[in-house]
């Protein structure tokens, strides 16, 4: 006995063999929180190596617009700028008074919330679309002598667009500088006419710098998945 335990003493302890870790699958990133400015001043929501990079046309005040971005979110959003596959450049063009607003308002949210803004303008545009129509009908005249600045921002005030930014954040002192930024209204401006010489209307989309023969998402669609999103 004394013998047996000493040899037991005396052997070596042998190890468990060792568990290999389960390599961890790489963490998916979420596209659709990466929003840059473009050198020429317009936001791109997406990956920046996305195989499908899409430029949109668009005017807030146009209802094909607010129509697409309804339609087109589950799908473009949700899972083709999410995974990575596509990116999407805003182009507004400011095609009057209240898009000229509206436009500044969502600029006015910074590249970060640049796009949710935009989509919220297009949510409620029910909401405000027929205020400013009204306004532009019966009341810019009032405006007539004021700076442009001012005339965009009585505006913007009518249709109820200040408060709906107010109320996601922005501060009146960030509106204010908003609507004293001449060199934002210029560029605007400026965009807006170059873009209109490249398009018919709004909305208006370029695949991978291609005109796209489609003006909603029912047609856009296909073309997206043949270029490679998904």
């Amino acid at each position: 006995m004394a013998l047996a335990a000493l040899l037991l003493i005396a052997a070596p302890a042998i190890a468990a063999p060792a568990k290999r870790a389960t390599p961890r699958a790489p963490v998916a990133r979420d596209w659709t929180q990466f929003v840059r400015q473009t050198p020429q001043g317009y936001f791109v929501l997406g990956n920046p190596a996305a195989r499908v990079k899409i430029v949109e046309y668009l005017s807030f005040t146009c209802p094909h617009c607010a129509h697409f971005a309804a339609e087109s979110a589950a799908v473009l959003k949700g899972q083709m700028i999410r995974s990575g596959s596509t990116s999407i450049e805003y182009r507004p063009i400011g095609r009057d008074q209240i898009d000229l607003g509206a436009t500044l308002l969502a600029r006015c949210a910074g590249t970060a919330g640049f796009v949710g803004a935009a989509e919220e303008i297009f949510a409620r545009q029910d909401d405000w679309l027929g205020l400013g129509i009204n306004f532009l009908q019966r009341d810019a005249g009032r405006f007539a002598l004021d700076t442009p600045l001012e005339q965009v921002r009585a505006g913007a005030q009518s249709t109820g667009l200040v408060d709906l930014m107010r109320a996601r954040g922005l501060s009146d002192a960030r509106i204010d500088a908003c609507f004293a930024d001449r060199a934002a209204l210029t560029h605007i401006l400026m965009t807006g006419e170059t873009s209109r010489k490249l398009i018919d209307g709004t909305p208006t989309f370029f695949v991978n710098g291609t005109k796209a023969p489609a003006s909603d998402w029912t047609r856009l669609e296909p073309i997206l998945r043949a270029a490679g999103g998904r």
